[in-house]
């Protein structure tokens, strides 16, 4: 119990300053559309929606119901969660999203390959349909995860931990895993070699060398990282059923999940000057100012 309160109040910690500062940066780039007029936002903005959403749903179902024991305030809540909310479909998503996650990283990197390439000729299709490309990241998914709908999810009490857990008595964990592994590594190549092209294509066109040379690096060792995490932990997770470090890669990998779901707005505004002083104008810290469009996260 007292691990899983750690593991609770450190999610609360990280997480909902994150999910404040993707929300600040949301309503930014909505305020400022004309300024931030770019594909790249359009995506962060629908990746911030699923993101969001993948966070509170690990928080509330996973995290929240692990220290919820039989008499606390929350239990009644779990006991009858059920009958208010679809329980199936919260189960669903919590490995549908891991393939929505990795498909909208990818997205990303190709996003900034292509346009970096020939911002005339892609930004302009970037645009015109990044919403077709975020429903296939949704959608296509549940040409693997509908096999999970078959099952009914309850939250139930265990006696033996005294906490809650959200389960299915049936879950098809080998038919998710041996699509969503091959699917974490394609996306984890892709990004790489997207990421890795775009730098070498900046070096070549020594366009703001320095800066954006460090930036695009810094991005992509830092998503690709966490992916590269996500894609082994997954892997031991499916081979390791019986070894030791169970219980230790069950407990990081919605760590891992989070980092995913909750990186982006922090190295938004980390690489993004212009994205910083919006946010201070929008708080009153700064005053306004006239700014130039913003094209990439260089700026």
């Amino acid at each position: 119990m007292n691990g899983n309160l750690t593991t609770f109040i450190s999610s609360v910690i990280y997480g909902i300053p994150s999910v404040a500062l993707y929300i600040t940066t949301c309503i930014v780039i909505i305020k400022n559309n004309k300024l931030f007029d770019s594909s790249f936002y359009q995506i962060f903005m629908f990746d911030g929606f699923m993101n969001i959403f993948t966070y509170i749903m690990g928080l509330v179902f996973m995290r929240l119901t692990s220290i919820t024991c039989y008499n606390c305030l929350m239990a009644p809540i779990f006991r009858h969660i059920g009958n208010f909310l679809p329980l199936t479909f919260m189960g669903t998503m919590a490995y549908h999203m891991a393939y929505v996650q990795y498909a909208l990283t990818t997205l990303v990197s190709l996003n900034r390959l292509t346009v970096l390439f020939k911002y005339n000729i892609f930004e302009p299709i970037w645009k015109k349909i990044t919403w077709l490309f975020i429903l296939v990241a949704y959608f296509v998914p549940f040409l693997n995860t509908h096999i999970i709908f078959q099952n009914k999810f309850t939250i139930d009490y265990l006696n033996e931990s005294d906490s809650y857990t959200l389960q299915t008595p049936n879950m098809p964990f080998i038919e998710i895993y041996n699509v969503l592994i091959p699917f974490m590594c394609i996306c984890m190549a892709i990004s790489i070699l997207s990421n890795t092209t775009s730098v070498i294509f900046l070096r070549n066109l020594n366009i703001q060398r320095k800066k954006a040379e460090t930036n695009f690096l810094l991005i992509m060792s830092i998503t690709c990282l966490v992916q590269l995490i996500g894609t082994i932990i997954s892997i031991a997770l499916l081979k390791c059923n019986y070894c030791s470090m169970l219980s230790y890669l069950t407990m990081v990998l919605p760590f891992v999940s989070d980092g995913l779901s909750l990186v982006q707005p922090w190295l938004l505004i980390c690489f993004s000057k212009t994205m910083r002083k919006e946010i201070l104008i929008l708080f009153g810290i700064k005053p306004k100012a006239t700014i130039l469009q913003v094209r990439s996260l260089t700026n």
